[in-house]
């Protein structure tokens, strides 16, 4: 059985935040860069939840690097084989507002 990944409502609105960034600064080669690279980490998430590391503020959030400057938060929940999205943060944001 496959593990089910979930978006949080911020998940949704940080990862599309972080596309109008690119396609305001950069071009839509980075915007399909990021997305794919963003899908790759979500399928690599369903085959091994915990080869990320966790989180400096809570160890029950894992973080994957997407890139140079984005960086995905999720949960995972192994009873349940569900891994919940929760932030793509962009590093140029004010770290003291990471909830993670």
């Amino acid at each position: 059985m496959a593990i089910e990944v979930k978006w949080s409502e911020e998940s949704k609105r940080t990862f599309e935040a972080n596309i109008d960034y690119l396609l305001k600064a950069w071009s839509e080669k980075e915007v399909r860069g990021f997305v794919q690279q963003a899908m790759y980490v979500i399928s690599r998430l369903q085959e091994h939840p915990e080869s990320y590391n966790p989180s400096l503020k809570n160890k029950q959030v894992r973080r994957a690097r997407l890139n140079k400057y984005i960086t995905l938060y999720y949960r995972y929940y192994p009873s349940r084989r569900e891994i919940i999205l929760l932030s793509f943060w962009h590093s140029r944001q004010d770290p003291g507002r990471l909830k993670f």
